[in-house]
């Protein structure tokens, strides 16, 4: 239940993107407008970390991709 009402895992986004996503991983989606994916890289990592969950092999690549455009 904690992680169902973590705002950190909650985001407001528009009926479209929302379906688009789904289920998606990193590895699957990423946020339409390129200039969101750090930040999007950034909380998925987030989450992933404060709840022990794995990540695999490909989403590790796709959120790299991602932090590695990240402004420094």
């Amino acid at each position: 239940m904690e992680y169902a009402n973590d705002l950190d895992v909650l985001l407001a986004v528009d009926k479209q993107t929302n379906q688009d996503k789904g289920s998606r991983t990193a590895d699957k989606w990423r946020p339409p407008r390129r200039e969101y994916w750090c930040e999007y890289a950034r909380r998925y990592t987030g989450v992933k970390a404060k709840y022990g969950l794995s990540v695999t092999a490909p989403e590790k690549r796709a959120l790299q991709d991602m932090l590695a455009a990240c402004p420094q």
